[in-house]
């Protein structure tokens, strides 16, 4: 066996180094915590560092805005009030006894003036009164499309030839050259047809002449 003090010499050798080693985990582990602590410190700290970047670029902002509401609302004070234009007066056209308006008006005014009142020219008239105007629609609408186009052009320029076309129609339908706004009778009626018709008619471009507004 051997000695006693060998033993004794070797289990405190032992003791000493575990201690060594217990006081060097210590230590590490020490360290680890403070690099831990030190690395959440340093995040929680950016993160604040953030979020004060964001508020203080908010309040700027802000301030931003109102500074220019302010200068806007200033310039609008000093600025003098707008006057807008007074609408420029219709020119004015003499006439005797014209109430009609516009073109068409004054072409129903003349065939009222200037129709003969007497049996054979009644008669005349009568006769000539439109039988079927949807024969005699689409070369009017033709003819009035290829004069009046070239002014389309001018009045509303960059459109396509259909939407000329579509505009020009819409306007055919309410003008004189259109079949269908003469006075037109069916293809059977007598003669007294044609001259109720034709009164029929005439009264009621006279009714409407009337009732339009003056425009001198």
């Amino acid at each position: 066996m051997a000695p006693k003090g060998g033993n004794a010499k070797k289990e405190s050798g032992r003791a000493k180094k575990a201690e060594n080693e217990a006081k060097k985990q210590e230590a590490a582990n020490a360290d680890k915590e403070k690099k831990e602590s030190q690395a959440w410190d340093s995040g929680s700290k950016s993160k604040q560092s953030a979020a004060e970047a964001k508020e203080e670029k908010r309040k700027a902002e802000l301030a931003r805005k109102a500074e220019n509401a302010r200068i806007l609302a200033e310039e609008e004070a000093a600025a003098p009030p707008k006057v807008k234009p007074a609408p420029k007066a219709a020119a004015k056209k003499s006439s005797k006894a014209s109430p009609a308006t516009g073109i068409d008006n004054m072409l129903d005014l003349l065939d009222v003036v200037t129709a003969k009142a007497d049996k054979a020219s009644v008669g005349s008239q009568a006769a000539g009164i439109e039988r079927h105007p949807e024969r005699r629609f689409k070369a009017a609408f033709e003819a009035y499309q290829e004069r009046e186009l070239p002014n389309a052009r001018k009045e509303h320029p960059g459109l396509r030839l259909q939407q000329y076309k579509d505009l020009l129609y819409k306007q055919f339908q309410k003008s004189p050259e259109n079949p269908f706004n003469q006075t037109t009778i069916s293809y059977d009626a007598s003669k007294d047809d044609k001259i109720q018709a034709l009164n029929a008619k005439k009264a009621q471009v006279e009714e409407r002449l009337r009732e339009r507004p003056r425009e001198y």
